[in-house]
């Protein structure tokens, strides 16, 4: 299945889900074929799912990261 990214935020979606791909398709080796198709949909579906509930924001700096408070 070829995707194609509508924004910004998707081409990254897809980016990341290309990356882990063969990782998925390895990790599937070890699945019955029956189910491989349907796995990888879900391991991708959940893999979207958590990009979009990460907030991803600049990492603080060097000075701002110094002057948190220590716990």
């Amino acid at each position: 299945m070829i995707l194609e990214p509508i924004n910004k935020e998707d081409a990254i979606t897809v980016e990341i889900i290309e990356d882990f791909k063969p990782k998925i398709k390895k990790c599937l080796r070890n699945t019955s074929f029956q189910e491989q198709e349907d796995l990888e949909q879900e391991i991708k579906l959940k893999i979207i799912e958590k990009m979009k509930e990460v907030n991803f924001k600049e990492p603080p700096s060097i000075w701002s990261f110094l002057h948190l408070p220590i716990r």
